[in-house]
């Protein structure tokens, strides 16, 4: 099973991700970091969010993926208005 691991940066800082998480697949490590931002936006609020986002990294620490704190956001409230 691959291992991803989910650092959080802004331009001015860098929170990096030193344990990672096994996951099946990319898919599953998008989810797993839109829940990451959705915990740390309740947490400390909706604030700056636009400068924060997510690289998803694979077991060679290439990123695979950059998920901005603001899509997550948007797309719990366009849940919201679907539901």
């Amino acid at each position: 099973m691959p291992r991803f691991y989910f650092n959080v940066a802004s331009k001015d800082a860098h929170l990096p991700d030193d344990s990672g998480k096994e996951l099946d697949t990319l898919n599953d490590a998008y989810m797993h970091a839109r829940k990451l931002i959705d915990k740390i936006l309740f947490r400390v609020g909706h604030d700056d969010a636009e400068a924060w986002k997510v690289v998803i990294l694979n077991n060679q620490h290439d990123a695979q993926m950059i998920i901005p704190f603001s899509v997550s956001h948007s797309f719990r409230a366009q849940r919201r208005t679907t539901e």
